[in-house]
């Protein structure tokens, strides 16, 4: 009998925004590589603001797996036929990992979940680490190009 999934949120993560000049849920941009540590999955979204003049604010993690390179990036509106609402707590918003997901590959394997309004990303990797936070960016896909620029 499969254990039901639960969500553990990262506290150590900021929360993303929920609601954003860029649609419900902010915005995310995701840069695809073969996720080691030398060259890690980068994702990027929009952090919540805690008042609407405090400026834009978009965080840059990058996570590293080794055994897997399992993404899996959906959104409600293009896949209605996906409900991620059968174990009730899908509805919550944030970063979380998923514990007993089944999807894991080993006690080393995190199930990362991103999960704003509409969207959710999930990636298995093996750990993430906070890169940065940048500050001014138009959307999550400049970030990203910023991020990456100043990387070189």
């Amino acid at each position: 009998m499969n254990e039901p999934v639960e969500l553990q949120l990262l506290s150590d993560l900021p929360p993303p925004a929920d609601d954003s000049i860029s649609g419900p849920g902010g915005a995310y941009a995701f840069f695809y590589a073969t996720a080691t540590a030398a060259d890690p999955y980068i994702l990027v979204y929009e952090r919540a603001r805690d008042f609407l003049s405090a400026p834009r604010a978009f965080v840059v993690l990058a996570l590293s797996a080794a055994e897997t390179d399992a993404v899996e990036l959906n959104s409600v509106l293009e896949y209605d036929g996906i409900d991620y609402d059968t174990e009730g707590n899908m509805l919550q918003h944030g970063c979380f990992q998923l514990i007993n997901s089944g999807a894991g590959f080993g006690q080393d394997q995190c199930h990362f979940l991103l999960s704003v309004p509409g969207r959710r990303c999930e990636i298995l990797c093996r750990e993430y680490q906070l890169k940065a936070t940048l500050y001014h960016c138009q959307s999550a896909s400049q970030a990203l190009r910023l991020f990456l620029h100043q990387a070189e």
